[in-house]
């Protein structure tokens, strides 16, 4: 209670400030009267428009991709044959704009080649089906600040609220100065009934439907938005039988999100994102008998789940150096099915800055914090995590040199029965860094480069029961040296190691690379043969071996199209297993294109 009391304060504080300082910017009302904002806004809308230009260009690009992969001595590991064809075009009608973008794959199950045959079995009996399954087409012509989002498309209103989740529906954006405005509404999921043909059952999908609006004023200095967003299956989109066995419940989610923003002092930026949702994963349960503002914007039923988003920083931002310090925490219920992913059921306080010497050579970025979960303390475990984490860089003439390490330390408590004491755990994840890239000087035209690459990580535990101890160490380490003439040779050599602990299992691995390129003007034609060679040993001394050669070709046919064509082949060897042989190919086909009628001459 105290917390969401707090929010409101803060929230009305910074809301304050921001329509005091949009009302300070103009020195008075008649002044805002003189700028005439929607006068001036759709006049100058309309203007570009009566300016017309060209009255047709169409340009864009096609794009048709092959991979194929067989083996030998072993059963396949992947899809034999794969096919994408992608296009995106723009057609410009006189100021507007109208793109487009269409992607369709398909695949062989049997054939690593192209086949007609295996093409059509695969997708026998369910072709329309598959069709539809496999296309994804959408445009988003705009004009000036307006833009309209068709098909399948992407749009975002906030970190928490809509986050780039694809739909397929219609949207639409406008942007005029400092005003912002945003709505959406489509299908977030297809519906997938129950296939009986299946030898596992497969768990059936509800048709989601969801809708969304946004609206914000501001800019840089100071600037308010709001957003909501409701989705809901439709509980008619398919039929699931009392006895299946993997049953499913339709969902509904409404969320609200309030984002506020302001510098103080040309210095000081303070930001707020507040959200509030509501989790209904049962649509067919009773309406609950909350009141007030809940029952009226939210509908809820007695399974519904209210959780809260909140994130806050305050930073110094300065000529050399910015500091600050961020807090974020996701209560355990917050939930919105407008975002795929983000970290929920946790509290993460962070201070952080960043700073530059020596001219701009030497930079170096801190941060460090305390993480917790179980916010609510509903679960058998409670862990707490002190990060922090150092990068640093120095560039100069020839030479780059950059640097990392972070620090987490987690401690975990399990409550292993709530009658009985709880079992401690303190975990260590330490991980630090080292590139560096040194371009050798010489007074010829051939260039030279040196690059050293070294990691290691490190993940222990100190648990009161010495049989529940893990721990774990990565080391990595690469050189590489690169060489390049004026008549465009390129060659690379390379060496890499790397070891991995875990207990007692260890795993070494050494590598050795060779890699040779040229280039020609006239065929415009480069071709690239590589070669790489891998040594694995584990502690019982069993060994391995991978080798791998890639031949590439580039070419390029005409103007705007170009073919790439990549093939490989794999071989593995062990102590413990027969000789594998795979092959890998892939060929692509480009084509980029623009076309404007000529002018007829007078």
């Amino acid at each position: 209670m105290n917390r969401n009391i707090f929010v409101i304060i803060l929230i009305l504080l910074l809301s304050n400030n921001f329509i005091s300082a949009q009302l300070n910017s103009l020195e008075n009302l008649e002044e805002f009267e003189k700028k005439g904002f929607i006068k001036n806004t759709f006049k100058g809308f309309i203007k570009g428009f009566t300016d017309f230009g060209e009255p047709f260009q169409l340009g864009g690009s096609l794009a048709l991709n092959m991979r194929s992969y067989d083996a030998f001595g072993g059963p396949l590991r992947q899809d034999p044959f794969f096919y994408s064809v992608a296009a995106n075009l723009n057609t410009r009608i006189y100021q507007i704009d109208l793109p487009i973008s269409i992607v369709l794959t398909a695949k062989n199950t049997t054939h690593s080649y192209p086949s007609i045959s295996d093409l059509k079995e695969s997708l026998k009996d369910k072709l329309n089906e598959k069709k539809k399954s496999f296309a994804r087409v959408g445009m988003s012509p705009y004009y000036k600040w307006t833009k309209l989002h068709l098909g399948h498309r992407a749009m975002f209103f906030s970190k928490y609220t809509m986050n780039n989740i694809n739909f397929f529906g219609a949207g639409v954006e406008l942007t005029p100065d400092k005003l912002r405005f945003g709505a959406m509404y489509g299908r977030l999921a297809k519906a997938e009934p129950i296939d009986l043909s299946l030898a596992t059952p497969n768990l059936p999908i509800y048709r989601r439907i969801g809708w969304g609006a946004r609206l914000g004023y501001g800019d840089d200095l100071a600037s308010a938005d709001i957003e909501i967003f409701s989705a809901k299956d439709d509980l008619n989109s398919i039929d699931i039988p009392a006895d299946y066995p993997k049953q499913t419940t339709a969902e509904g989610n409404v969320v609200i999100g309030v984002q506020l923003q302001k510098l103080f002092l040309e210095k000081i930026r303070v930001k707020l994102d507040y959200n509030v949702s509501a989790v209904s994963p049962n649509a067919l349960d009773d309406n609950s008998e909350v009141t007030g503002i809940k029952k009226m914007v939210f509908n809820a039923n007695n399974t519904t789940n209210f959780g809260t988003a909140l994130e806050g920083s305050v930073s110094y931002e300065g000529k050399k150096f910015t500091a600050g310090a961020i807090v974020n925490r996701v209560g355990p219920e917050y939930k919105s099915l407008g975002a795929y992913f983000f970290n929920r059921d946790i509290l993460d306080v962070q201070g952080f800055g960043a700073f530059s010497f020596l001219d701009g050579k030497l930079n170096t970025n801190l941060k460090a914090g305390i993480q917790t979960n179980n916010l609510d303390e509903a679960k058998p475990s409670t862990t707490k995590r002190f990060i922090y984490d150092v990068q640093a860089s120095w560039s100069v003439e020839n030479l780059n040199v950059s640097g990392n390490y972070s620090n987490n330390t987690s401690s975990v408590g399990y409550v292993l029965n709530q009658n009985l004491d709880s079992l401690n755990a303190v975990i260590v994840t330490n991980d630090a860094g080292l590139n560096v890239n040194y371009s050798i000087p010489t007074k010829s035209k051939i260039n030279h480069n040196i690059s050293l690459t070294g990691n290691i990580q490190n993940v222990s535990d100190d648990i009161e029961k010495a049989s529940r101890q893990t721990s774990s160490r990565l080391m990595l380490a690469s050189l590489s040296y690169a060489l390049s003439t004026p008549s465009k040779w390129m060659y690379s050599l390379r060496a890499n190691y790397s070891k991995n602990t875990i207990q007692n299992i260890k795993l070494d691995r050494t590598g050795f690379g060779l890699g040779i390129k040229k280039a020609f003007d006239k065929p415009k034609i480069s071709i690239g043969l590589d070669g790489n060679l891998f040594n694995n040993s584990n502690e019982l001394n069993l060994k391995s071996r991978n080798i791998i050669t890639q031949l590439s070709l580039g070419w390029g046919i005409a103007k705007g199209l170009g073919l790439q064509i990549q093939w490989g082949i794999l071989n593995t060897t062990s102590d413990s297993a027969p000789t594998l042989t795979e092959s890998m190919g892939n060929f692509g086909l480009q084509y980029q294109f623009s076309y404007s009628p000529k002018k007829k001459s007078n």
